[in-house]
């Protein structure tokens, strides 16, 4: 225990580089298997289109047996043998051993059609019995060959589909594991004193450290979690019939989950730009009102499922310059740790005015307050109250670290008023006047 407690810190670094190499290469893999599922079933399709059009070839002949040659039939033929022979040069072009499979009997079957067909159509009458005999013998011939790739094929998809979707959820609970690794690893930054907070140029390094890793890894997060929600679409739309109600079930977990860590590679992308003066954002006359109004009319149903009152008082009725994205991103963050913390049967009110020059947006909760102590540390990254931890409240310590720095990237501020027991306030006050805005944050 004692050796796991000197080098625990490097033990996570050494876990979380594997966690990283385990997500890619199962998610490559699982890339790969579905792009061999998908050729396979679509190489199954062209091998049942061949077959269908031979059918159709073959009912020429039966109406020639039935009809004798008319001009009607001898068309209906030459229009049957073009669809079979697009379709067995599509079966060959996609998969060459497959086309030399089934040429064999697919040469000799036209060779015996058409003599057949030929000397009907000399004689003006109906194919003679052993014509007829030896046509049907190589149909059933033909038939049997595509019959045998057709099982082929469809075996292959039943062993491909589940593999890739094996790689698929190894490739998600690993990069779970790594995420989880990360925050782990911060916490033990924080918790051991490793930032000098005396020593402005040593912590200032750190953080600069820090962003960096956050930044990397969060980019190369995001290419294999892209893939695992792509791939993962592409199984659940044309497959969701075959699969079994667990196989759906274990699927929309994995979806679930991918997507939260989508969401969570996003927010740490986010606060690495604007850490280093990246946050782009793009400026236009905004109407505060209505962003408030679907910030909380979005809120609603959470509120609503935890009995939550929850209203809007309006006022900034002329509009502002802003990035109407980051403000919405700023308003939902307010409104959904609100939501956390006030208690069953709260109360919360969200408030926009102008006031001296500036656009207010405000929202006040019922909820158990925040301690001088943690409103100093509020806005730091990856920083939550005692009461988050006490109370289980799920997150990451982002969300108002994120909130400060679209606040600031407007040139605005945000503060917080609370009292222990009784309620929270958070206040972001937003230039109403075009000032100059650095749109690079």
């Amino acid at each position: 225990m004692s050796w796991l407690a000197r080098h625990k810190q490097r033990l996570s670094y050494g876990l979380a580089a594997g966690s990283l190499a385990v997500a890619i290469g199962t998610a490559a893999v699982g890339g790969f298997l579905l792009h061999h599922a998908a050729d396979v079933e679509r190489q199954a399709l062209r091998t049942q289109e061949l077959a269908a059009s031979m059918t159709r070839l073959h009912g020429s002949w039966l109406r020639l047996d039935a009809e004798g040659a008319t001009a009607q039939v001898a068309t209906g033929r030459k229009r049957a043998l073009a669809e079979v022979s697009a379709a067995f040069r599509d079966v060959r072009a996609h998969d060459r051993a497959e086309g030399d499979r089934i040429e064999p009997a697919y040469l000799v079957y036209l060779a015996v059609s058409t003599r057949g067909f030929g000397r009907a159509t000399a004689t003006g009458g109906m194919p003679s019995l052993a014509d007829q005999r030896g046509v049907d013998l190589e149909f059933d011939r033909l038939e049997s060959a595509i019959a045998v790739e057709s099982r082929r094929l469809a075996h292959d998809s039943r062993v491909t589909n589940p593999e890739a979707r094996l790689a698929l959820v190894g490739a998600a609970a690993a990069t779970v594991l790594l995420v989880a690794l990360l925050i782990w690893q911060f916490e033990l930054q924080r918790r051991a004193g490793r930032i000098d907070r005396d020593n402005a140029e040593r912590s200032e390094e750190l953080s600069r450290l820090r962003e960096e890793f956050v930044a990397a890894v969060s980019h190369e997060l995001r290419t294999p979690l892209t893939s695992i929600i792509g791939y993962l679409d592409l199984i659940n739309e044309p497959a969701a019939e075959n699969l079994t109600h667990d196989q759906q079930a274990f699927l929309t977990i994995v979806q679930r989950n991918a997507d939260r860590l989508h969401e969570l590679v996003g927010d740490l992308l986010l606060v690495a730009e604007s850490h280093g003066g990246a946050l782009v954002l793009d400026i236009r006359d905004v109407d505060l009102d209505a962003l408030a109004l679907d910030s909380v009319e979005s809120a609603r149903p959470a509120a609503d499922a935890r009995e939550i009152e929850l209203t809007l008082n309006a006022g900034a009725v002329r509009r502002i310059p802003g990035d109407s994205f980051r403000l919405a991103q700023m308003m939902d963050n307010l409104l959904s740790n609100a939501i956390k913390f006030t208690p069953v049967g709260g109360r919360i009110v969200v408030r926009t005015a102008l006031e001296d020059g500036y656009a207010l947006f405000e929202v006040t909760d019922s909820g158990p307050g925040i301690s001088p102590a943690d409103q100093a540390l509020l806005f730091d990254r990856f920083f939550r109250t005692r009461a988050a931890v006490d109370q289980a409240v799920r997150g990451t310590g982002l969300g108002l670290a994120i909130t400060k720095a679209i606040v600031d990237a407007h040139h605005g501020s945000i503060t917080v008023e609370s009292a222990v027991g009784k309620y929270s306030t958070f206040r972001v006050r937003l230039p109403e006047a075009h000032e100059p805005i650095d749109e690079g944050g």
